[in-house]
């Protein structure tokens, strides 16, 4: 069975960085890369956030097609995934439904105080997924 390496990625350089050191770490492995991003829903279900969601959505799926275009040119299989919603609960709902080996993910590295108040995407899937996680610091 072929290993799924679940990639996820916000459209920061952070996480492209993630990104390719993961392509080439297991490159040899061969591996399916299921690549995850996911665009936070609207605020309120005002018209202006509504149309802000709307034209965030449309930039991440074509970020999303773009960067998995680059990942398969790389000679991997890619399953590339878009959510909206809160990223944490989409990530892990992907986790559970993709079964990957191993999630990937890069720290965006927001600062003690934020992270505190705020929590942060991969501390809270390094707790919560049920597979490996692998934190790039970059």
């Amino acid at each position: 069975m072929k290993m799924k390496i679940m990639v996820c990625h916000d459209g920061s350089e952070n996480a492209q960085q993630a990104l390719d050191e993961a392509l080439k770490i297991f490159k040899p492995n061969n591996p399916e890369i299921i690549l995850v991003t996911v665009v936070e829903g609207p605020a309120d279900a005002s018209s202006v956030n509504e149309e802000l969601t709307a034209k965030m959505v449309q930039e991440r799926h074509d970020f999303l097609k773009k960067t998995s275009d680059m990942v398969a040119g790389r000679g991997f299989d890619v399953d590339a995934i878009m959510a909206v919603g809160d990223a944490r609960a989409m990530i892990i709902e992907t986790v559970k439904q993709k079964n990957p080996d191993i999630v990937v993910i890069g720290k965006r590295g927001a600062g003690v105080i934020k992270e505190m108040v705020l929590g942060s995407v991969s501390a809270y899937l390094v707790r919560h997924v049920k597979c490996p996680a692998l934190v790039f610091h970059t």
